[in-house]
């Protein structure tokens, strides 16, 4: 996948060494949990949203904010910094996420409005 936006971008690299790239911290999620492939990655990286960098993605702290213009629109921004993340929050009346959280619920799928939401 091509990455249109870095400071919301993502990859994994499963055991055989296959890396996949996303444009959207909510693909990743999306694409491990509906091809069954969590017990098949080696690692998770996402990109620091202020720094641009590499970071391993157990170790970021998230947040989830509707009005958060992520390309594939789940809302989901990554820190390396925790107080980063506070005030990327605070701005964004966002909601702060780890790892774990990812995984839980619907967390990683765009907002739903209007009819969708039923």
């Amino acid at each position: 996948m091509v990455i249109s936006q870095s400071g919301y971008a993502a990859e994994l690299i499963d055991r055989d060494g296959n890396t996949f790239k996303f444009d959207d911290i909510g693909c990743m999620v999306r694409f491990t949990r509906e091809g069954n492939r969590k017990d098949t990655v080696a690692k998770y990286y996402v990109m620091d949203y202020n720094d641009k960098r590499w970071i391993q993605a157990e170790q970021a702290t998230y947040v989830k904010a509707e009005q958060t213009a992520s390309p594939m629109a789940s809302g989901l921004t990554a820190f390396q910094d925790p107080s980063r993340a506070k005030e990327y929050t605070a701005r964004n009346k966002g909601q702060i996420l780890h790892f774990d959280d990812l995984w839980k619920g619907d967390v990683a799928e765009p907002p739903r409005h209007g009819m969708d939401a039923r």
